[in-house]
C-alpha cells in the first residue's frame, strides 16, 4: 500500500487555529470518555479489595500495596477521589512515593522508574499545595493534549492533514490510550518526544535537543531519541564531515543531548546514595527485581506464545521456572458462559486480566503496522519506532513475558501514522472507532477497578 504524502522537500507548518484546536478537540473528546468511564466505574462498580492480589507480577512490599498500608500515600476524598483515584493505581503510585519520598524509599525497585514526572509531581504540589496524585493526573491530561497538537503538526509536515487527523483519532480511541491520563508517564513521553522529533525535522536544533534531553530523563528509550535525530541531520547536512564542522557543529552539539539523560540519572542517583557502580548503574540492576533477563526476540516470542522455562542464574526468578505465556482459556470461559454475571465476575476479570493475551496480541499488532512502516514512513520515524519496540524482546519477563508491551506501543506514534493510512476510507475509520472505542471503556473499567491491564 503507498501513503500519499506532503510535498518530502516542502516544511510546511501547520497554520491558523486548527493547529491547536483539532488537537484539543480530540484530546477532549479523549478525556471525556476515560474519565466518565473510570468515575462511573469507581463509583457504581467494585474495586478489587486488595491489590496484592492483582496479578502474580505484583509485588509483595511497597508503595503499590497501598490499602491499609501506613507507609502508602493518604487516601483521597470527595470529588477529586472520583475523578483521580480510578488513575493512581499501579505504576502511579510508585511514581507517588518517589515524588514523596526520593529514591531511598523501596530503593531496590525505584530506580526502575525514570525521575522527570515525580520531580515535576513534587514541584507541582509544592506550588499549588494539592495532592501528588492529583498532580500527576492534571500534568497528564494537559500533556496528553500538547502531545496531541506536537504529533499533529509532525505528522501534517509529511503527510495529508487528512492522515494527521486520523491518526489523532487512531491513537486517541485506541484501547490502551487510558493510560494518557493516568499518573504514568506516557503523556509526558510522548509530547517531548513528538516535540523533539517535531523541532528536529523543521530544523530548529536547540529545541530539538532540549526536549531530547527532558524525554530521556522520562523514560530509558528517550536515548534512542539519537537514532531519528541521526537520520535527520544526515538528511539536512548529508554525508559529508566537513559539511557538518563547518554548517552542521552547533545543531549536532544539541542532536546528541539526549544521551546526558542517563548520565544525570545516574549522578542523581549516586547522590541519593542508591548502590550502584558505573558498568552497573542502578536503573540496569534494577531490571531484575521486576524479573526481566536476557532472551533472543525468538525466545521472548515462544514464551508469550507457550511458555518456556526461565533462566537458571537469575537472583529473582528460581532456576528451571515455568514461564507462562498466553492462556486463552478466558475464551473458552466466555463462549461457554458468556452472561454477564460470568463476564463481570471476580475470577472471569481476573483469568482475562492476567492471561498475557492482550500483550501478544498487541505486539503481533505492532510489528505489523511497523512492517507496513518500512514502505510508508519517512526513515527518521521508522528510526524512532524500531529500536523501543524491540529491544523489550530481548528483555523479557519471568512473569508477564511481553509486560508492559501494549503500552510502551502507544507512545510510538509512527504506528498510528500507518494505521491512519490504513483507515482513511469511510467504513473501516467507523468500524476502528467503534470497536477501539468500545475496548478503551473496557479496559479503563479494569484498570480503574484495580486489575491489571499493561
Amino acid at each position: 500500500m503507498t501513503a500519499t504524502r506532503a510535498s518530502a522537500p516542502s516544511l510546511r507548518r501547520s497554520t491558523g487555529s486548527d493547529r491547536f484546536t483539532y488537537p484539543l478537540v480530540v484530546g477532549f473528546v479523549h478525556f471525556l470518555i476515560v474519565q466518565l468511564t473510570a468515575t462511573l466505574a469507581f463509583v457504581y462498580g467494585t474495586t478489587r479489595d486488595d491489590p496484592r492480589s492483582a496479578g502474580a507480577g505484583a509485588m509483595e512490599s511497597g508503595p503499590g500495596n497501598y490499602k491499609g498500608d501506613p507507609n502508602g500515600p493518604a487516601d483521597l476524598s470527595g470529588w477529586v477521589q472520583n475523578l483521580v483515584e480510578p488513575f493512581r493505581s499501579w505504576d502511579g503510585l510508585w511514581y507517588t512515593s518517589i515524588a514523596d519520598q526520593g529514591y531511598g524509599s523501596f530503593a531496590n525497585a525505584n530506580p526502575a522508574y525514570w525521575p522527570l514526572y515525580p520531580w515535576l509531581m513534587e514541584g507541582g504540589a509544592r506550588l499549588t499545595g494539592m495532592p501528588l496524585e492529583v498532580v500527576g493526573w492534571l500534568l497528564s491530561n494537559v500533556f496528553f493534549v500538547v502531545a496531541l497538537g506536537f504529533v499533529y503538526a509532525l505528522v501534517r509536515v509529511d503527510f495529508p492533514e487528512r492522515i494527521a487527523r486520523i491518526t489523532l483519532w487512531a491513537l486517541a480511541l485506541f484501547p490502551m490510550a487510558l493510560f494518557f491520563s493516568a499518573v504514568y508517564t506516557e503523556s509526558l513521553f510522548l509530547m517531548l518526544a513528538a516535540g523533539a522529533l517535531y523541532f528536529a525535522r523543521t530544523r530548529s536544533w536547540a529545541l530539538a535537543g532540549i526536549l531530547g534531553l527532558l524525554a530521556a530523563l522520562t523514560r530509558s528509550n528517550g536515548v534512542m531519541l539519537l537514532l531519528p535525530f541521526a537520520v535527520l541531520f544526515i538528511q539536512q547536512y548529508g554525508w559529508e564531515p566537513r559539511r557538518w564542522v563547518t554548517r552542521g557543529l552547533p545543531s549536532a552539539a544539541f542532536a546528541i543531548l539526549p544521551i546526558l539523560g542517563p548520565v544525570l540519572f545516574y549522578v542523581y542517583l549516586d547522590a541519593e546514595e542508591i548502590p550502584q557502580t558505573v558498568t552497573n548503574p542502578a536503573f540496569v540492576e534494577v531490571q531484575g527485581q521486576w524479573y526481566r533477563y536476557s532472551a533472543l526476540p525468538w525466545e521472548t516470542f515462544q514464551c508469550a506464545a507457550s511458555s518456556c522455562t526461565g533462566p537458571d542464574d537469575h537472583d529473582y526468578i528460581p532456576a528451571n521456572y515455568n514461564v507462562v505465556g498466553a492462556d486463552w482459556t478466558w475464551v473458552r470461559e466466555l463462549i461457554d458462559d458468556p452472561s454477564w454475571g460470568n463476564v463481570t465476575s471476580y475470577e472471569f476479570r481476573t483469568m482475562f486480566a492476567d492471561s498475557d493475551t492482550v500483550e501478544l496480541v498487541s505486539l503481533l499488532l505492532f510489528i505489523g503496522l511497523a512492517v507496513l512502516g518500512l514502505r510508508i514512513l519517512p526513515l527518521y520515524q521508522t528510526a524512532y519506532l524500531l529500536p523501543p519496540l524491540l529491544f523489550p524482546l530481548f528483555q523479557p519477563g519471568g512473569v508477564h513475558p511481553l509486560m508492559s508491551i501494549p503500552r510502551f506501543g502507544i507512545v510510538l506514534f509512527p504506528l498510528f501514522v500507518v494505521l491512519a493510512i490504513l483507515l482513511q476510507r469511510r467504513g473501516p475509520l467507523i468500524a476502528y472507532s467503534v470497536v477501539s472505542g468500545l475496548l478503551l471503556v473496557l479496559f479503563t473499567i479494569q484498570f480503574a477497578h484495580w486489575y491489571w491491564v499493561s
